[in-house]
């Protein structure tokens, strides 16, 4: 059975994520390698697991971290909903480490940098992580999976960077057109526009997962609200999802991992497992949420929701809704809504995800994709 060693982020405060890895690992579990997530974090993901840490790297952010952490329970409702579940979720390497050089002598037969975005510097402070671009091991076939950018443009300073790591590379994926257009330059091999790993388990999988969720007493229906941009406290937040509850005339379920109340709820639910949040969102009338993959799960478990636009980083969700034609689900206006025909869109994302399948089966096979 050959061995498959992934880099990816995979224990942040995010429920993408957690979701994302998960998926990844699970595919090629399913597709009968050896799959495991290599237990490397960068220093930035490390960071942001601890009591305090240089936050939106600024010096500042070591006391306004502490105080989230402290005042707001940020720590203490991580580990309840991520930290104290790692082996409960994903297969992990049995050493952790911290840096490429660590890593320089691991054997895997392949390689995967996974998805999300591991190759936007500003994730990984300021500097491309050359684990991301596995730069590091000893293997027969290094592969990219759906690796996304962000919304964040290829620095010129980071061109070459990416020219001389590609050579090292079998094939490349990316999970954006976007991502395409910055980076097809930068290597003679095909880059390959793929789905996000989480539509490459279906439906049954995920609510197979839910049922290690133990929420209890939900009403029968409710708003499903989940966010994770910074402007999520701005009028239009608070707009979009009090003229939705009016409309529906049902609660508002907020998923948070602070005490501090950034949108509208009826009912805080703090510290969901991944299991907790998937058993919430396959249950809520609709979900509305900026993170991407809030609509991605969204769309694999067929829920009705709504996407406010996150303009710090909106390229994501807009090449995923464009390609399924939902593309006027972003910002929707509550008189404007339509209940989602998902015949048509799951027909989409079961092309997309089965030739996703099928682009990285060959790709650990062959020489390369051309």
């Amino acid at each position: 059975m050959k061995t498959v060693g992934i880099v990816t982020y995979f224990k942040s405060y995010n429920y993408g994520v957690w979701l994302q890895a998960y998926a990844t690992e699970r595919f090629f579990e399913k597709e009968g390698f050896d799959a495991y997530i290599i237990n490397y974090a960068n220093r930035l993901e490390n960071q942001t697991t601890k009591l305090a840490f240089k936050e939106k790297n600024r010096i500042s952010g070591y006391f306004i971290s502490f105080l989230k952490a402290i005042i707001f329970g940020r720590v203490t409702y991580y580990k309840k909903g991520f930290g104290n579940h790692l082996y409960d979720y994903y297969k992990l390497s049995s050493k952790e480490y911290t840096s490429s050089t660590d890593m320089k002598n691991l054997k895997y037969d392949i390689l995967v940098a996974g998805s999300d975005q591991l190759w936007n510097p500003n994730r990984t402070y300021g500097k491309l992580d050359s684990a991301f671009l596995l730069q590091f091991g000893n293997c027969e076939k290094k592969i990219s999976l759906s690796t996304s950018l962000g919304s964040d443009t290829v620095r010129e300073t980071d061109k070459h960077i990416f020219t001389e790591a590609f050579r090292t590379f079998d094939a490349i994926s990316v999970r954006e057109e976007f991502a395409y257009e910055q980076l097809c330059d930068l290597t003679e091999l095909p880059i390959k526009i793929t789905v996000d790993p989480t539509f490459l388990l279906e439906k049954e999988e995920w609510i197979k997962l839910m049922k290690k969720s133990t929420i209890n007493k939900i009403p029968s229906k409710y708003i499903l609200t989940y966010f994770v941009s910074s402007n999520k406290r701005s009028t239009k937040y608070y707009s979009i999802i009090e003229k939705y509850a009016r409309k529906l005339n049902i609660p508002i379920l907020a998923i948070q991992f602070s005490r501090a109340k950034s949108t509208p709820y009826d009912k805080l639910i703090l510290g969901a497992t991944i299991a907790d949040f998937l058993y919430l969102l396959n249950n809520s009338t609709l979900m509305i949420t900026d993170s991407f993959h809030g609509v991605a799960l969204s769309i694999n478990l067929e829920k009705e929701f709504v996407a406010i636009e996150n303009v710090e980083n909106p390229e994501r969700v807009k090449h995923l809704l464009n390609e399924l034609g939902l593309e006027n689900h972003i910002d929707l206006d509550v008189d404007e809504y339509n209940t989602i025909d998902y015949k048509s869109v799951s027909e989409k994302v079961n092309c997309s995800r089965i030739d996703t399948k099928n682009w990285v089966l060959e790709a650990v096979k062959s020489t390369n994709i051309h």
